[in-house]
This record gives C-alpha cells, structure tokens and sequence, in this order.
C-alpha cells in the first residue's frame, strides 16, 4: 500500500525547516534534509532508516547553527539601526 503524501518524519523536518526560515528550494542542506526524511519515512529496514537518521541529524544541527548565527547578525544590524535612529531624532 503506498503512502499519500509525506510522512511523520518528513513533515517534522519541513515544520522545523520554516521555524528555522530555511528554503527548501534555495538551500541544499534543507532540500537534502527533506530527502533524507523521506527515505526515513519509506525505510524498509532499520539500517537504512538509521544511517539516513544519522545523516539528517548532522543536517538539521548544521541549519541550526547557521539559522542562529543569521539571528544574531540581524540582531547587530537592528541595534545598529536603532541607534541610527535614535541620533536622527534627537
């Protein structure tokens, strides 16, 4: 019987990819994580699911990281702009 639509583990990565505002169409890592969810999700054996998990895994860790790094760059930038702002008004 075939599977319609995407799976519990393919679904949880793509709802932490827009939490994390990372494209699956203009990032490789979030499209390859999708993939790898995907295979997790239709795994047949438990090797195959695992190696894939632990693939995702370092994926998922690695737009983590770059998604906070971005954060923090937006935050220099806002108190930069604050600050501008502030000295324009006063």
């Amino acid at each position: 019987m075939g599977q319609s639509g995407p799976g519990r583990v393919e679904r949880a990565v793509r709802a932490e990819l827009r939490a994390l505002k990372c494209s699956v169409q203009s990032d490789g890592k979030a499209a390859l994580a999708v993939a790898l969810a995907a295979q997790i999700d239709s795994a047949r054996g438990a090797v195959a699911a695992a190696a894939a998990a632990a693939q995702l895994r370092l994926l998922l860790d690695d737009l983590r990281a770059a998604a906070k790094e971005a954060r923090s760059e937006r935050d220099v930038i806002d108190d930069l702009n604050a600050r501008r702002a502030k000295r324009a008004a006063g």
